[in-house]
């Protein structure tokens, strides 16, 4: 494994390393993982970067190393994630309460996290590599969806966005040491959430079972109408009552197939996507196999 760190830092200067080594943790290599029991582009990555897979006792061994030198190296979007997940989710709440989306569409945007628990909170990511200009727009569709917001952000981020961020919006500082430091407390924005929103952030079955727990019965309607029904009836519905609602059927949608003990015994490098996958026993079963099996 010391061999694998030199080539890594042998590669930093050509640019090459962290880039490379973050396709890592792309969801196509993880897609492979679960629907074959192997991948065959992270083979392919492995001999880009030098490693030499058999000097590891399994692929959990080699994700949390990989993990470890990807966070030295090149800090994107997934450390920052998957920060979220182990740090937030499973740290603070409670797989048994808790649920997390990634890639949520919201209005014009896709939220980075959510978190659903008692309450919706909603994390967007700012790695050192990103730019601010979109956040305006990101932060105005958040919070006509979720009671809480907030920004999760690499150092160098952190003074423009204690001025440029709302007051009621979240300021987190993701350290160098992997750590999630609060800056700021993100204050409940219930009171401001949009109905119109929430309802377009819902697919058409978990819109139609708000509307039938909530009024007893879902509208008689052609197909290509039963949107604009379901609709006007959601917007009918007193606005808590909704926020719990769909922060119901969302959290359903997120633990739908989860395997808790498996998400607790997986790696803590892939407890993100692992936890925002709809994984069927088959792919958990392939993706256990993988990671728990020695390497030929």
């Amino acid at each position: 494994m010391n061999n694998s760190i030199m080539q890594i830092k042998s590669m930093e200067s050509e640019g090459f390393a962290g880039i490379t080594l973050a396709r890592v943790f792309s969801a196509s290599i993880f897609n492979e993982l679960a629907n074959k029991g192997f991948s065959p582009t992270l083979q392919s990555l492995t001999l880009e970067l030098g490693f030499q897979l058999n000097s590891f006792n399994n692929l959990s061994e080699f994700f949390e190393f990989a993990y470890k030198a990807l966070s030295k190296i090149y800090r994107n979007e997934y450390l920052y994630k998957n920060a979220i997940a182990n740090k937030i989710l499973l740290g603070r709440h409670s797989i048994n309460t808790a649920a997390m989306l990634s890639e949520f569409r919201i209005a014009n945007s896709k939220a980075d996290a959510v978190i659903l628990n008692g309450t919706s909170h909603i994390y967007e990511i700012k790695t050192e590599l990103d730019s601010l200009e979109r956040l305006e727009q990101q932060i105005s569709d958040y919070l006509k969806f979720a009671e809480f917001v907030s920004v999760v952000a690499d150092g160098k981020h952190i003074s423009k966005l204690e001025n440029f961020l709302p007051e009621y919006v979240g300021l987190i500082e993701f350290t160098i040491r992997d750590t999630l430091k609060v800056h700021r407390k993100a204050i409940s924005n219930v009171a401001n959430l949009d109905l119109a929103v929430m309802f377009d952030s819902l697919r058409k079955d978990e819109y139609i079972s708000v509307i039938s727990t909530y009024y007893g019965y879902v509208p008689k309607a052609p197909n290509t109408l039963i949107y604009k029904e379901c609709k006007t009836l959601f917007l009918n519905i007193p606005l808590h009552k909704a926020h719990s609602l769909v922060l119901k059927t969302l959290k359903l949608r997120a633990n739908n197939k989860l395997d808790k003990n498996f998400v607790l015994k997986a790696p803590k490098s892939l407890k993100a996507p692992i936890l925002c996958t709809d994984l069927t026993k088959k792919q958990i079963n392939n993706l256990s196999s993988a990671l728990g099996g020695g390497i030929i």
